[in-house]
């Protein structure tokens, strides 16, 4: 091929509908669809990082417990279920005071906390506010009150009634109860906060089952309690398992159906 050629080919101008692809029509006009921006915007997933926060610290105080004090964990922990370990807890003066088992009742009350605002929010119950933060804050203080209010009637009942012991020993089940269902809870809340291919609900009533689990045992032990010591009367045991124990967790539960249904 000539320069000439090569000087032709250059300028021979393009067939229009051919190679031209600006006449085209665009994908972009012509339609029903409304632009509401005009420039790209960064898309925010909706992520709770409180509770993240929450869950993390747990991982981590987890951890340091089951690291640094395996042999007083394990202890705690067979001591809900064995008398054997609970009657040597006992005599070990095992209170809040002792560090394994202040760090579990911290433990117990935010997983407790985090499971019950997770059931709120996923039912759509209004507690006082809608910010996340605000309603952990009001169900942990609600907790603490609750069972601060709990051990101090055993402890009056024990005064009154002259049966310090017992009241010692129940208060001991109570205890070990709140210190072991924390540690179970954690993978349900773990659960129900990030696995999405599972609907919430089998996580919410798995929860449930290992309360109720939990407090059937601390019921049957306070009642084998009870009936072997004969400073207690009979009257006496029955009235304060319908009116503390049971009745609070009858309204509770009546509540949460009519609230389902």
């Amino acid at each position: 091929m000539s320069s000439g050629d090569s000087a032709n080919a250059l300028t021979k101008p393009v067939i229009a509908g051919v190679n031209d692809t600006s006449i085209a029509p665009s994908l972009f006009k012509n339609h029903l669809l409304t632009a509401n921006d005009h420039k790209p915007e960064i898309h925010y997933t909706n992520y709770d990082f409180v509770i993240t926060g929450f869950l993390l610290f747990l991982y981590i105080l987890f951890v340091w417990m089951y690291v640094s004090n395996y042999k007083k964990l394990s202890q705690i922990v067979k001591g809900f279920y064995i008398n054997r370990n609970s009657n040597q807890l006992s005599r070990d003066e095992l209170s809040i005071g002792n560090r394994v088992s202040f760090f579990l009742s911290i433990f117990f009350i935010i997983t407790l906390t985090l499971f019950i605002s997770r059931i709120l929010a996923y039912y759509g119950f209004q507690l006082i506010t809608s910010n996340i933060a605000v309603l952990n804050i009001i169900i942990g203080i609600a907790l603490i009150v609750a069972y601060s209010l709990k051990f101090a009637s055993i402890k009056l009942f024990g005064y009154i009634f002259k049966v310090q012991r017992e009241a010692n020993e129940y208060m001991m089940t109570i205890f070990l109860f709140c210190n072991t269902l924390g540690l179970f809870m954690l993978p349900i809340v773990v659960g129900l906060t990030f696995v999405k291919q599972v609907s919430p609900v089998v996580f919410i009533y798995t929860g449930i089952g290992v309360i109720v689990t939990f407090f059937m045992i601390r019921m049957i032990r306070g009642l084998i309690l009870g009936l072997n010591s004969s400073e207690i009367s009979r009257i006496y045991l029955f009235m304060y398992l319908c009116t503390l124990e049971i009745l609070p967790i009858v309204i509770l539960v009546k509540l949460f159906m009519l609230h389902v249904k």
